[in-house]
C-alpha cells in the first residue's frame, strides 16, 4: 500500500487541519473517480483508495484537496488497516464512500469457481463492511455518513451475473443493518442503487451490445448513466440535505427499474 497523506495539507493554509475528510473507495475511475472530485471541489480533503496507480494519480492531479492511497480492496483486511491509518494519521473521518467493486464476466451461477465467489464476496462485501467498521470510532465524533454504491442488481435478477448481483443485493442488506446500529451514534448509512452508467467497467458490455452512443430501450431516460450524476446522489445523501435519511437504498437508473426490459437498442 502506497499512503500520501502529506499533500492533505498545503503549506499555504488552503487547506485546514480541522476540514472535513472523505474517504472515497474505487476512487481512480468511474463513479468513485467522479465522487472524489466532487467532494474535493465541495472542500472535503479527500483519501481516494484505488488500485490503479496511474489513475489514481491523473484524479489527484484535479485538486490538493486529493490525496491517492494505493490500496487492493479485494483483502478485508486491507481494507480495514487502511481506513483506519487513514483515520488515525488525519484524526477524523467525516464521509465514507464504499464505490468500489468487481463485475466480471458472465456465466451460469454453477459455473463460477469457489475463488470467483470468494473474490466477489470478499471485494463487493466483505470490505466495505471492514472500511464502515474502521470508520466508527471517528463517525461516532464527527456525527458523519456512509455511503455504499450498490446496484440495481441488488433488486433486479439478470441471467449470468449472480455473484455481482448477490454480493450487491447483500452490500444493500448490509446498509440497513448498519444503519439500526449507528443510529444511536448520529451515524447514517445509506445506499445508491445505480442502472447502467458509463463507467470502464460497463462501457464493454455498453459496447457489445451495440449502444454505447445510441439511444437504448433499456430505461425510460433511453441512456446509460454518468458517473457525475451517481457522484451527485452519493454527495446528498451524505450532505446535511438528506439528514433525516438513513438505512434508505436510493434507486438511480433512469427508470430502469420500472421499464425492466433488456439492454438493447431503441426502436
Amino acid at each position: 500500500m502506497t499512503y500520501r497523506m502529506t499533500k492533505l495539507i498545503s503549506k499555504d493554509g488552503g487547506i485546514k487541519v480541522n476540514d472535513k475528510v472523505a474517504i472515497v473507495t474505487g476512487g481512480s475511475s468511474g463513479i468513485g473517480a467522479a465522487t472524489v472530485r466532487l467532494f474535493a471541489e465541495r472542500g472535503y480533503r479527500v483519501a481516494a483508495i484505488g488500485r490503479n496507480e496511474q489513475r489514481l494519480n491523473e484524479v489527484a492531479t484535479s485538486s490538493e484537496r486529493i490525496v491517492p492511497i494505493i490500496a487492493d480492496l479485494s483483502s478485508p483486511q486491507t481494507a480495514r488497516d487502511t481506513v483506519a491509518r487513514i483515520g488515525e494519521q488525519l484524526g477524523r473521518i467525516d464521509v465514507l464512500v464504499n464505490a468500489h467493486g468487481v463485475l466480471g464476466d458472465p456465466a451460469e451461477f454453477q459455473d463460477f469457481s469457489e475463488e470467483v465467489w470468494d473474490l466477489f464476496i470478499n471485494t463487493n462485501l466483505r470490505a466495505p463492511i471492514a472500511t464502515a467498521a474502521a470508520a466508527v470510532p471517528y463517525l461516532k465524533e464527527s456525527k458523519g455518513s456512509v455511503v455504499n454504491v450498490s446496484s440495481i442488481n441488488a433488486i433486479q435478477a439478470e441471467p449470468q451475473n449472480a455473484p455481482y448481483g448477490v454480493t450487491k443485493a447483500a452490500l444493500s442488506g448490509f446498509t440497513k443493518y448498519a444503519a439500526a446500529d449507528m443510529a444511536p451514534y448520529g451515524i447514517r448509512v445509506n445506499a445508491v442503487l445505480p442502472g447502467w452508467v458509463r463507467t470502464p467497467m460497463a462501457i464493454p458490455f455498453l459496447e457489445e451490445a451495440g449502444v454505447l452512443d445510441k439511444p437504448v430501450s433499456f430505461n425510460y431516460m433511453q441512456r446509460p448513466g454518468q458517473p457525475q450524476e451517481i457522484a451527485k446522489v452519493i454527495a446528498f445523501l451524505a450532505s446535511e440535505e438528506a439528514s433525516f435519511m438513513t438505512g434508505e437504498c436510493l434507486v438511480a437508473d433512469g427508470g430502469h427499474w420500472i421499464n425492466m426490459r433488456e439492454i438493447a437498442a431503441a426502436e
